[in-house]
């Protein structure tokens, strides 16, 4: 296992490295990856994932993870807190698995709550937000399982696939985290 950051039960998440860009470039070109997601509607450069890595280094409000699979350390996806507003105490939690053959709900549960996890107990956030694609309901029921509470939905939110998507908004806040996670 590489010098992991946050460790989970099945994954573990290391800081993004510019070496990982090529990973990342190649999910997001992945229409089976992409599909019911916002990103992936600009080809991905090596030039623009470099463009992107250098802002988020510099202005420190985009925290970035590579997620590993434990059992053969392989690569299988990406994750971090984004738009972090540090007088707010709020961010964006962005998650997904780029390799579809590790499309499994503990993954993505294991590393969706590590970075619940570091958001509230490192961070100090005060409320974790995220959005899922209505047409995705595995995304948005694992939001609520968990914890995360029903904000609305912004109608026509997203465009992808030659069509407009509704996108379910959630959050959770520091007071819920403490109460559904005090036992761990």
């Amino acid at each position: 296992m590489k010098a992991p950051f946050l460790q989970g039960k099945i994954i573990y998440l290391m800081g993004m490295e510019r070496s990982d860009l090529e990973l990342l470039k190649k999910w997001i070109s992945n229409e089976k990856v992409t599909y019911l997601l916002e990103t992936g509607d600009f080809p991905p450069t090596i030039d623009r994932l470099n463009k992107q890595y250098d802002r988020e280094i510099n202005e420190k409000n985009d925290v970035s993870f590579i997620v590993r699979f434990k059992k053969n350390d392989k690569p299988i996806g990406w994750g971090g807190l984004y738009d972090i507003r540090w007088i707010k105490h709020s961010c964006e939690l962005r998650f997904f698995i780029g390799e579809p053959k590790y499309w499994i709900v503990s993954a993505a549960l294991d590393g969706m709550s590590l970075l619940i996890k570091y958001g509230f107990e490192k961070l100090n956030m005060n409320k974790i937000q995220a959005g899922a694609n209505a047409e995705n309901p595995r995304s948005w029921k694992m939001l609520e399982r968990l914890g995360f509470v029903s904000e609305g939905t912004f109608r026509d939110g997203v465009f992808r696939n030659g069509k407009y998507y509704d996108t379910h908004m959630y959050s959770m806040l520091r007071i819920e985290y403490d109460k559904l996670y005090s036992n761990e």
